[in-house]
């Protein structure tokens, strides 16, 4: 509902920053395509504060400034070197700023590029990135790395994807879903995920892109009584694909 009420809002001031710009209301001359594209990145650095999406902020600023180099006065600046700078702080931001869960249920295993959070394993220095799941609620954390993870669970209800800067597989056809069905939730920041999804399942996606994309592959035979899955999160700059086995 919060995201109807925000586009909603914002089509109408957008109209009217339109038509205000076009009566020479404000000083500085506007082109049509270069207002509607301004517009549209705001929309996005809007969105991703509220999705807290470190790269569609930054990127989004980004390529604001080379739109309005002239009145900000960093004319000087070229674009790949605006473009390489939102590159550093979106890794440098990625890396500072920690992801921080939240569960309705206690004790999820977490597994960062490796490290198992769940059994300590901090100290050892672990190089496999494949992996074999069997919790029913999980996160899978990928940071600059390729990871895979092969989830066995007979009762999966929840996985956290969040990828940044790298690339991840999760392989879900080994999998038997809660009676109650299960979450997919997916946040993915300049890399790729891979989600492999049994043909039979009822898969509802409700992924929201933000320079970023969603693609399906493989054909469905869905079997409507297995419990229904919720795929749902953020991409951006990146991309999610799920296919069907």
């Amino acid at each position: 509902m919060h995201r109807n009420w925000f586009w909603g809002v914002f089509l109408v001031l957008a109209a009217g920053i339109l038509v205000t710009s076009r009566l020479g209301v404000f000083t500085y001359h506007i082109g049509f395509w270069t207002l509607l594209i301004a517009m549209f990145l705001v929309a996005a650095f809007v969105e991703s504060v509220i999705q807290v999406t470190v790269g569609g902020m930054v990127f989004s600023l980004a390529f604001l400034a080379i739109i309005f180099a002239k009145p900000l006065g960093i004319v000087a600046l070229a674009p790949w070197t605006i473009l390489g700078a939102a590159l550093l702080l979106t890794v440098g931001l990625s890396l500072i700023i920690k992801p921080r869960w939240r569960w309705h249920h206690h004790g999820p295993r977490v597994i960062v590029n490796g490290k198992d959070w769940h059994h300590g394993d901090w100290q050892k220095d672990w190089q496999e990135d494949v992996q074999d799941v069997d919790d029913a609620e999980m996160i899978v954390d990928v940071n600059m790395s390729s990871s895979i993870r092969y989830l066995q669970s007979q009762d999966f209800k929840r996985a956290v994807i969040k990828v940044s800067m790298g690339n991840a597989k999760v392989y879900f056809d080994n999998v038997t879903l809660n009676e109650a069905g299960a979450d997919i939730l997916v946040d993915d920041s300049f890399g790729g995920v891979e989600l492999y999804i049994p043909r039979k399942w009822q898969v509802q996606n409700d992924v929201n892109t933000s320079f970023g994309a969603v693609e399906e592959k493989g054909v469905q035979t869905v079997d409507e009584t297995v419990p229904q899955v919720h795929i749902h999160g953020n991409v951006s700059f990146g991309g999610l694909t799920i296919i069907y086995v």
